[in-house]
């Protein structure tokens, strides 16, 4: 029996290929901007490296949730040799070449909230998470970036979500 006619993994399919399609068009605006840009001899603009971080964090963390989904419904057949998943490991060692996710994250936050700073502006939470964590900074120094971790990366993931929503459109609803 195919994998693909089991419901939950046809699910999963359809689901983890919509994902990979947003994050595709991301790809591709990235790759047309960089061309322009070497073409031209320019360096790349704050949204481009912004582009850029966004995207290696997303196909990178997209594709690692995407088969951890797929080997918890597949059970003990994922555990067998021979069927791939031995290679997962591979992923995790992607997510920390060529900057790690979590640094890029940072970085996304901090440029997010020195832009905010210039122009007090946005859509959604995100204006409002940056306020928070700003305020924090400022009472708290240094020391309150660690310890208000949860929100860094929560500006991070509304930074990356605008990012690839401003390529792709915004995700359907389900």
């Amino acid at each position: 029996m195919p994998l693909s006619s089991v419901p939950q993994l046809a699910a999963l399919y359809v689901e983890t290929d919509k994902e990979l399609g947003r994050i595709e068009a991301l790809g591709r605006a990235v790759e047309s901007k960089l061309g322009e840009c070497l073409k031209s001899g320019k360096i790349p603009d704050s949204k481009l490296v912004e582009m850029i971080a966004v995207l290696k964090v997303k196909a990178i963390e997209t594709s690692i949730s995407a088969c951890f989904k797929l080997k918890q419904e597949l059970g003990s057949y994922a555990l067998m040799g021979g069927t791939g998943f031995e290679k997962l490991d591979y992923l995790q060692c992607c997510k920390f070449a060529e900057g790690d996710s979590r640094i890029l994250m940072q970085k996304l936050t901090r440029d997010r909230l020195q832009a905010f700073a210039k122009s007090p502006s946005g859509k959604g939470k995100e204006p409002e998470a940056c306020m928070k964590l700003g305020m924090s900074l400022k009472k708290g120094g240094k020391a309150a970036w660690n310890d208000n971790f949860e929100l860094v990366y929560g500006i991070a993931e509304m930074v990356m979500e605008r990012t690839v929503d401003e390529v792709a459109g915004p995700r359907a609803s389900l």
